[in-house]
């Protein structure tokens, strides 16, 4: 593993402790399975990451870092239009 992926699971973690990766899903209206599809994961195992009841690991953990990320980035573009607006 990299520095750099292992700094992305730390940080990735953390959000899951802090609720923040729901509230990112749920703002971008994606349900568990669409996301659980985007990340190349059943939904009951997106579901129980959200819960905090497992940790994500390996590529699959990577894949949801990222699609957060993305998601975060898209969240926050789209509430500062409206905010413009």
């Amino acid at each position: 593993m990299t520095k750099a992926h292992a700094l992305r699971l730390v940080h990735l973690r953390a959000a899951i402790s802090t609720g923040e990766t729901r509230r990112i899903r749920v703002a971008a209206r994606l349900s568990i399975s669409e996301m659980a599809a985007a990340c190349g994961v059943d939904q009951s195992t997106l579901w129980r990451w959200e819960q905090g009841k497992r940790l994500p690991r390996g590529e699959h953990a990577i894949a949801y870092a990222d699609v957060l990320d993305s998601l975060r980035n898209q969240v926050v573009d789209e509430t500062e239009s409206r905010e413009t607006a």
